[in-house]
């Protein structure tokens, strides 16, 4: 079935900091290409958060590789990403796989060793089936959206729909924090939002 090639994620996950040290280990992953907008931090936000400073740092000390691809400006994600001293690919126009392959070659990594995270399905998961690397849908942080992505995410909500009707659309992992414990559970999820 198509849908299920091209738009079904490899996994489901609440918040980026699901992604730990354990689950790239799990996975033989080195790199994280992440995108920003809704997957890191809220779309329509310039600040970057407590929160998302240690998971960076965590994952960095680990050594984990982490950059950004995203299809927003050069302006927008450049004024994010030198702040965290992160590398990253502007204009990506993903889910066309230059931005990714871009990404991978300014890491000198391969794309076996990285996982592509990503808040929309016709972008980041698509893009990542095309590439042939795994793809980790996060739930969107923020439940706006800049108009043109209100168009994808409405098509984006027919093929969930119908992945989770036929049974084929990954229950959404969540992340529940309790003093310095990390406790995970499954979500009879299978939608975002």
């Amino acid at each position: 079935m198509i849908l299920k090639k091209f738009f079904l994620p490899d996994d489901f996950i609440e918040k980026y900091e699901f992604i730990d040290v354990e689950y790239m280990n799990m996975h033989n992953k080195k790199v994280i290409i992440s995108d920003l907008d809704n997957t890191l931090i809220s779309w329509d936000s310039k600040k970057d958060t407590k929160e998302l400073n240690r998971w960076l740092k965590k994952m960095r000390k680990a050594g984990f590789d982490i950059i950004v691809v995203s299809n927003n400006t050069e302006e927008r994600v450049e004024e994010f990403c030198k702040k965290l001293n992160l590398q990253y690919v502007a204009s990506a126009k993903k889910p066309f796989t230059t931005g990714f392959k871009k990404a991978l070659r300014k890491l000198n990594r391969k794309p076996e060793e990285a996982i592509i995270l990503g808040d929309q399905v016709l972008t980041d998961v698509f893009g990542a089936k095309n590439f042939g690397v795994m793809s980790v849908l996060v739930k969107p942080i923020s439940k706006t959206d800049a108009f043109k992505t209100r168009v994808n995410r409405f098509f984006e909500g027919l093929i969930i729909k119908i992945l989770t009707r036929r049974k084929a659309f990954p229950k959404m992992k969540k992340v529940k924090y309790k003093l310095n414990r990390k406790k995970v559970k499954e979500n009879s999820g299978g939608y975002i939002g």
